[in-house]
């Protein structure tokens, strides 16, 4: 048989659709050392792929946990040297959705895609000492000056607002346009505290999913030749198509050098993420066509180099904009386009899904502390460390940290701060 074949095998074995004869077959192959490398190809290519539960019997579970740090090392050879973060939907059981098979590689369950009728989906409950995973919340600011804690609201009319009835509707906050002729603007804004995201649709019924630690301000009405919202943090866009008034997002200057930015579109899907601590802004288009313009002047008066003319780009789907900060020892434009941008990655937040592929520690450590409001120090300094894998958001903190130490970096928790030790 060829590599194909064996392929379809373990495509069929996760499916529980081998029969017994063509699994002793498909582990034979597997446990022979001169595979290693095909099977890793193989085991490779289906991490994501959801998996009958009741399939992997205790002998087959047995088998591979057996062959796995030799057929995943040979895997490993293959690629450039990184902490390998293997994480799928195999072997859930109850007792934990963690299995450490071997130092260097961790496989860790989150949330099956489409988990089959049968399979058993448990996720694993944080301990006294340990921190939940973040959830659904916001703090929605009136006009007025009101503030609104909308994490355990249920469905319903929160306020009727300049143009717009303010409802809650399935974990969403929708506004619903209503009579206002006349009536000047007045602007809501909605922010994320650390360890919450939040939907909501604006009254052109544009959607907006709002990433932890980020804020909209929006009116409540758009009215005039554009419709023009701001945002802090990050935020996924699906622009409802109106060619009379295009969509403006602006983004405010950024600490370090970095400028500001305006994306104008008339209907498309985007990912913006502008968080202050992070060296740039990035814009990523999924569908549609945008204009990314960076802001006039300086992002601070210490940066003379800023002081150039504004920037602009088009982007096309499956681009990045990236306006960096600006350096004296550097002449690279503050405006650059990413050709092929990891666009899973980008969007994994929205998903559900911290997506580390050749992340660095310091990232890494960005997204914890914004999902699991924590507040992150350095013993000795930032280790070098670049990672590659993905786990579900909705993992309690040990869970996560458990992955990361097989990358020989350690860690401490005193309360709600996160002390990496090396």
């Amino acid at each position: 048989m060829n590599n194909q074949n064996y392929n379809d095998l373990f495509e069929r074995l996760l499916q529980g659709k081998l029969s017994p004869e063509e699994t002793d077959q498909l582990l034979e192959w597997l446990n022979r050392e001169d595979n290693a490398g095909e099977a890793a190809g193989i085991i490779s290519a289906h991490l994501s792929t959801p998996v009958l539960e009741s399939a992997i019997t205790p002998a087959i579970r047995n088998s591979l946990q057996g062959r796995l740090p030799s057929i995943l090392n040979a895997g490993k050879r293959n690629k450039r040297s990184s902490v390998s973060l293997f994480l799928q939907p195999w072997f859930k059981y109850a007792a934990a959705a963690v299995l450490i098979i071997t130092v260097g590689f961790f496989l860790l369950s989150p949330r099956q895609k489409k988990a089959a009728p049968t399979a058993s989906v448990v996720t694993p409950k944080p301990t006294s000492d340990d921190i939940a995973p973040g959830s659904q919340g916001a703090i929605l600011t009136l006009a007025d000056g009101r503030q609104v804690v909308l994490d355990s609201l249920g469905n319903g009319t929160i306020t009727v607002q300049t143009g717009a009835e303010v409802r809650l509707k399935d974990g969403q906050l929708v506004y619903a346009p209503v009579a206002s002729a006349g009536q000047q603007l007045a602007y809501n804004s909605i922010s994320t505290p650390k360890g919450r995201q939040f939907q909501l649709v604006l009254p052109d019924k544009t959607k907006v999913w709002l990433n932890a630690a980020s804020s909209l301000k929006y009116p409540t009405h758009f009215s005039g030749n554009e419709r023009r919202v701001e945002v802090w943090g990050e935020a996924y866009f699906e622009v409802a198509k109106d060619a009379q008034k295009p969509f403006i997002v602006t983004i405010p200057p950024q600490p370090g050098g970095v400028r500001g930015a305006s994306v104008k579109v008339l209907g498309t899907h985007f990912n913006i993420n502008a968080y202050s601590n992070e060296p740039a802004i990035k814009t990523t288009l999924l569908e549609g066509s945008v204009v990314v313009k960076t802001a006039n002047g300086a992002a601070s008066k210490r940066d003379e180099t800023a002081k150039d003319n504004e920037l602009s780009a088009v982007l096309k789907p499956g681009q990045q904009a990236i306006i960096a900060g600006h350096s004296p020892l550097t002449t690279h434009s503050p405006l650059t386009i990413h050709h092929s941008p990891n666009i899973e990655k980008v969007i994994a937040w929205k998903n559900g899904v911290f997506n580390f592929e050749e992340a660095t520690l310091q990232e890494v450590m960005h997204q914890l502390e914004r999902w699991y409001d924590i507040e992150v120090e350095y013993e000795t300094g930032i280790p070098k460390l670049e990672f590659v894998g993905k786990m579900g958001r909705d993992l309690s903190l040990n869970n996560v940290l458990r992955g990361l130490e097989l990358s020989k970096v350690h860690f401490r928790l005193e309360g709600r701060k996160l002390i990496v030790l090396h």
